[in-house]
């Protein structure tokens, strides 16, 4: 008699179709780098020039404003965080955009505040900083969000009844039945 199929929890189901592709952190890492610089590059570039338009500068660019700053910071953060989520996402990570944004909008808008100082050597530390502290924020805030999803998952899983029918004979050879699992 051939032994009957258990079928699998849909729980079971999904725990094994990730362990079969798994997250990588390096490999985020290096491809986050990558389309994250191309999202920040992509995102200062329309902030700049959107903050050009909104401080109505007639020159370009226009340092020394907070509107220029402000929209510099926006734009890096939403770029660098696209590209970060986006590689982590086609890696099967499960990072949420929100925080890393979050985590990128920490890292971008102090180090565009220092673009519009009026010392140059505080404005080139605000830009040298700007090509920096997005990505590593986003990195940061993807990351915190990946970890708390998974561990989140892991605990859903250990809080299901997992039952199994069980059957044995006893030492005068009669045979038991029952079932066993976790509870």
């Amino acid at each position: 008699m051939p032994d009957a199929a258990v079928p699998e929890s849909s729980a079971q189901a999904r725990s094994a179709s990730l362990a079969a592709h798994p997250y990588r952190r390096g490999t985020h890492l290096s491809l986050g780098i990558l389309l994250g610089g191309a999202g920040l590059v992509s995102g200062a570039t329309v902030g700049l020039v959107a903050g050009n338009w909104l401080a109505g500068c007639a020159g370009f660019p226009c340092w020394n404003s907070a509107g220029l700053a402000f929209s510099l910071g926006v734009g890096s953060s939403i770029g660098a965080a696209s590209g970060v989520y986006l590689s982590g996402r086609w890696l099967q990570g499960e990072g949420r955009f929100g925080y890393t944004l979050l985590g990128a909008a920490i890292g971008a808008l102090p180090s565009a505040l220092l673009v519009s100082s009026n010392s140059p050597g505080m404005a080139t530390i605000g830009v040298l900083n700007l090509v920096v502290t997005p990505i590593l924020g986003s990195f940061v805030g993807y990351r915190l969000s990946h970890s708390s999803t998974v561990r989140a998952r892991a605990r859903e899983l250990s809080r299901q009844v997992v039952v199994v029918p069980s059957f044995a004979r006893t030492r005068e050879g009669s045979l038991v039945g029952g079932l066993a699992g976790r509870f």
